[in-house]
């Protein structure tokens, strides 16, 4: 169970109040060993070195924003954490994933709060919420498919700056 906490709470930095911090502490007094919940989310090499392949691939936009867009076939779990790991990146509010999956594109995106990432992916006909959300593009190469992630984050960031 705390497993799952530290998961969905990214290690307790997105979606966290106190509520969340009183179920970990509740879990750690209860006995749940934060060591095995490191162990159980460690990757083998060979997945932690294609995610690393996909972050060296990233590209800033906007000052704000990394995009990895990997010509190549991966899964769902790689891309994720790719996502997740840019969001590491010093000034990075939002990072974007393409990679291919039989005949599609698929974009993995992640925020942290500031840029909606689910507006932007509603755009090539994904969906998600503010922080996660993906896009499955149908018959695109993964150049077309950036081509036109890009067009989306211009049209969302144009929009939040016409509101603001």
């Amino acid at each position: 169970l705390l497993s799952g906490l530290v998961l969905d709470t990214k290690s307790f930095t997105m979606r966290t109040g106190v509520r969340t911090f009183e179920a970990a502490a509740f879990l750690r007094r209860a006995g749940a060993d934060t060591v095995e919940i490191k162990r159980m989310q460690q990757n083998d090499l060979n997945t932690y070195v294609r995610r690393a392949e996909i972050v060296k691939l990233a590209k800033i936009y906007y000052d704000k924003i990394a995009i990895a867009a990997y010509n190549g076939t991966s899964d769902r779990v790689i891309a994720a954490q790719a996502a997740d790991d840019l969001l590491n990146i010093s000034q990075v509010q939002a990072s974007f994933v393409l990679y291919r999956e039989g005949n599609s594109t698929v974009v993995s995106a992640r925020s942290l709060g500031t840029i909606n990432v689910q507006l932007i992916l509603e755009k090539l006909g994904g969906g998600g919420n503010l922080a996660t959300a993906g896009a499955q593009v149908r018959g695109k190469s993964v150049d077309e498919v950036l081509t036109g992630l890009i067009e989306a984050i211009e049209g969302v960031l144009n929009d939040e700056l016409t509101q603001n």
